[in-house]
């Protein structure tokens, strides 16, 4: 499912990164990394989620409203739904252990300019042993489950 994003969404994109970033560094927060990443390295990740999150909501047919600091208490859309973003065309679709089982998690891939909605999973389902394993930048270990695990958005 390839979701193109127009001008202006893209505006609201890096809108509500800026926020996100703002809103953090006002509570001396830097998300709950576990690795250092430079300003530009935390912006591109902002821009990235918040893409996925604007591509789900066009796919829904509802409006992007931006969360901010809301920090795994209130989902990231449609009342029950957290969305995982990569730039990585072969990226995997991330769960961690403070992350709530009974959501649904979804992948989106975003592209230059457009995003691709690459599947689902619940959160239960996603924290299977073989997935488990920390990335090269933290030593936080997470479920990275292969987007060929994932459900078909057609399955929604």
């Amino acid at each position: 499912m390839e979701i193109t994003l127009t001008l202006p969404e893209w505006s609201a994109v890096v809108d509500a990164a800026w926020l996100r970033i703002v809103a953090s560094a006002a509570q001396r927060l830097d998300h709950a990394t576990t690795y250092r990443r430079s300003m530009v390295e935390r912006v591109a990740e902002e821009i990235t989620g918040a893409a996925g999150e604007l591509a789900v909501g066009k796919w829904s047919g509802r409006f992007f409203v931006p969360s901010v600091g809301t920090f795994h208490r209130v989902p990231d859309c449609l009342g029950n739904v957290e969305v995982r973003s990569t730039r990585h065309a072969d990226g995997h679709l991330i769960v961690r252990d403070n992350d709530a089982p009974d959501r649904r998690y979804l992948l989106a891939i975003v592209g230059d300019e457009s995003v691709r909605l690459a599947g689902w999973i619940v959160g239960m389902e996603a924290r299977r042993d073989e997935w488990r394993r920390a990335s090269q930048r933290s030593t936080r270990p997470a479920w990275w489950v292969p987007q060929s695990e994932l459900r078909p958005m057609g399955e929604w």
